[in-house]
């Protein structure tokens, strides 16, 4: 997949997707499909998985699901988080919060 390859590329470039010298909030603690993460509070949850290396967020018909507008519109990038049906795009990383594949 054209995503995974880009992605993996510029990790290995620059070891993070983040952008360098911005002054972040506090990190905190998350879990996807129970493997903790960590990510700046108030982050979305699709840049968090982003970071960590995440592409796939769950299987759609035919192919793999990823974040893709990172806008809300396209609704590629469904989860499950504390149980609930959510867009990772729009859902903010919080301490404690719970995700996985819809």
């Amino acid at each position: 997949m054209v995503i995974r390859g880009i992605a993996a590329i510029l990790t290995a470039m620059m070891g993070s997707l983040r952008i360098r010298d911005v002054l972040r909030p506090a990190e905190v603690t998350f879990t996807w499909q129970g493997r903790p993460f960590r990510a700046p509070v108030g982050e979305s949850l699709a840049t968090a998985l982003l970071e960590a290396g995440i592409r796939c967020l769950g299987e759609g018909p035919g192919a793999p699901r990823a974040a893709f507008c990172m806008a809300g519109s396209c609704q590629q990038c469904l989860v499950r988080v504390d149980g609930r049906p959510a867009q990772a795009c729009l859902v903010p990383v919080r301490a404690g919060m719970a995700a996985e594949p819809a």
